[in-house]
């Protein structure tokens, strides 16, 4: 097997994961999609947790790459929030989840390694965003009372609820709405971004 097919592998899975879930897919589907045999897979992924340890790294390297770039784009708090929020579209018209919320949604099912990745892709999300807000708060960029950790979560969890709720209703719109109101309350007019 080539380094490509096994990119292509954890690419397809990813897919398969984001769409219908790690449950849901078995390496029948992988091979079917791939265009080879199962025995292939077996080779470099002898289970399926082991498939779904490598996605999970793969995810979670991307979206700190990702991460990195916002902050290297984007100046304000403001601005690094909304291009972070974007992500959450990502995917959204061909039906995908975000990875996060995907394995989320599926925690009972999924084996023990896979909790721990799972919770550490969280644990990201929290740390950046909190590290974000809370420079915002020091800079005057956003106007927040409590704990930038506070605010870190209730924009995770809007994000993660919207992305949800507008999967659901087929709606992109309402991916992001509730963000923007959390965004506008906590955000004065003249802030960067």
């Amino acid at each position: 097997m080539t380094t490509d097919t096994r990119t292509r592998l954890l690419a397809e899975a990813e897919h398969l994961i984001r769409r219908v879930g790690y449950s849901a897919f078995s390496y029948a589907d992988l091979a079917a999609s791939i265009g080879i045999r199962k025995a292939s897979i077996h080779h470099h992924f002898p289970c399926k947790q082991d498939l779904g340890d490598a996605v999970a790294d793969a995810a979670m390297a991307r979206f700190r790459e990702r991460l990195a770039a916002i902050e290297r784009d984007e100046a304000g708090a403001v601005a690094r929030l909304r291009a972070y929020g974007g992500i959450f579209l990502d995917g959204f018209e061909d039906g995908l989840r975000p990875i996060c919320c995907a394995l989320s949604a599926e925690l009972a099912a999924l084996p023990p390694s896979m909790h721990e990745k799972t919770r550490a892709y969280f644990d990201l999300h929290l740390a950046w965003l909190g590290r974000v807000v809370g420079t915002g708060i020091e800079r005057g960029e956003i106007r927040w009372r409590g704990e930038a950790a506070a605010l870190a979560g209730l924009i995770l969890v809007t994000l993660e609820g919207g992305s949800l709720l507008g999967r659901v209703r087929q709606s992109e719109d309402e991916v992001a709405a509730g963000f923007r109101q959390v965004l506008e309350l906590v955000a004065p007019k003249n802030a960067p971004g």
